[in-house]
């Protein structure tokens, strides 16, 4: 999928120096510089219907200067993300309470800049989860599973895994009971992916974020997943353990 380019304003009232940063950014398929605004209130006021994401911040500048600039960011525009750009290193001390990508000295060097914008990238990234996972949250976290006597009514953070066995699907839930639903296998995959649930073997789904430990057995030549809240070691398909990874690694997990 191809990502886009960050919506970025140059905020400098020294015109030649805007000019050279902004020169510089052009280089970098990841920046878009839509603006360059060369004082502060009209930064402020244009702000709202820019749709920026990043700002390219001079320190030094009338009416206000850039730390004040970044208080009000931080505060009315949190998700906008700020790097310091400045000829006077003096300043950085003062500038990292304002929790700034980076902090760039002019002349800028292009290593720098590069190094600051996939930092930038990294906490858009952030951001753009945070929000997925804000979403998640409130989404209904109850569902109506069709069972063989009627509809059951289950909390989907009850559930701890769906296992195959036989021709039979079981629910098995942390209340110490489990419940046959009328769907195949698939079909419950189906039903339960947009809840963070994975298919980890040709038999069992699981919850993405009950896994707690992700075990080699034989060598390394079979696995299985241990679960929050659940005594059952389940299996896990050698097919299916790069994937699990790449799951985890999505949810903020890093392997090393």
């Amino acid at each position: 999928m191809a990502i886009e380019p960050i919506r970025t304003i140059v905020v400098d009232d020294d015109h030649n120096s805007a000019a050279a940063t902004m020169a510089m950014l052009k280089k970098f398929p990841a920046v878009d510089v839509i603006e360059y605004i060369d004082n502060s209130p009209e930064l402020m006021s244009r702000l709202p219907q820019l749709n920026a994401e990043l700002l390219v911040l001079d320190i030094e500048m009338p009416y206000n200067n850039g730390m004040s600039v970044a208080s009000v960011v931080n505060k009315k525009y949190p998700k906008i993300e700020i790097i310091f750009c400045t000829g006077h290193p003096y300043f950085a001390a003062d500038c990292y309470d304002f929790e700034p990508v980076d902090f760039i000295t002019k002349p800028i060097n292009e290593n720098r800049v590069n190094r600051a914008i996939e930092r930038a990238q990294k906490k858009l990234r952030n951001n753009v989860m945070d929000l997925v996972n804000k979403k998640s949250e409130q989404k209904s976290r109850k569902i109506g599973i069709n069972i063989e006597d009627g509809y059951r009514i289950i909390d989907i953070e009850s559930i701890l895994y769906v296992e195959k066995k036989g021709r039979k699907i079981y629910i098995h839930t942390n209340t110490n009971k489990s419940f046959v639903a009328k769907y195949n296998l698939t079909q419950l995959e189906g039903i339960l992916a947009p809840h963070d649930f994975f298919r980890c073997h040709q038999s069992f789904i699981v919850p993405i974020k009950k896994i707690r430990y992700i075990k080699n057995n034989e060598f390394g030549k079979t696995y299985s997943i241990m679960l929050k809240e659940c005594y059952e070691e389940i299996p896990l398909s050698r097919s299916k353990h790069s994937e699990i990874k790449e799951k985890l690694e999505s949810y903020g997990i890093k392997f090393v």
